[in-house]
């Protein structure tokens, strides 16, 4: 394992190097000021009546199909 500084972005940034199944892994280390409060990424909440659920319901079921032979 070594500690590595390297740019990406036009920023310096400081990684670990360590080798794994036969690779050189780079694994970029943040700063705390680099990382989002996992609370800023939940969805608000909106309020939904059973009509808009189940009108949703019915769009996915309409866009599913069970044959998948024509795919690649």
């Amino acid at each position: 394992v070594a500690i590595a500084k390297f740019a990406w972005h036009n920023r310096e940034r400081l990684g670990l190097l360590r080798v794994r199944d036969n690779a050189i892994v780079l694994h970029a280390m943040r700063w705390p000021d680099e990382i989002r409060d996992p609370a800023e990424l939940a969805p608000k909440k909106t309020e939904l009546d059973e009509d808009e659920i189940e009108q949703a319901v019915q769009l996915a079921e309409s866009m599913t199909i069970d044959d998948i032979s024509g795919f690649r």
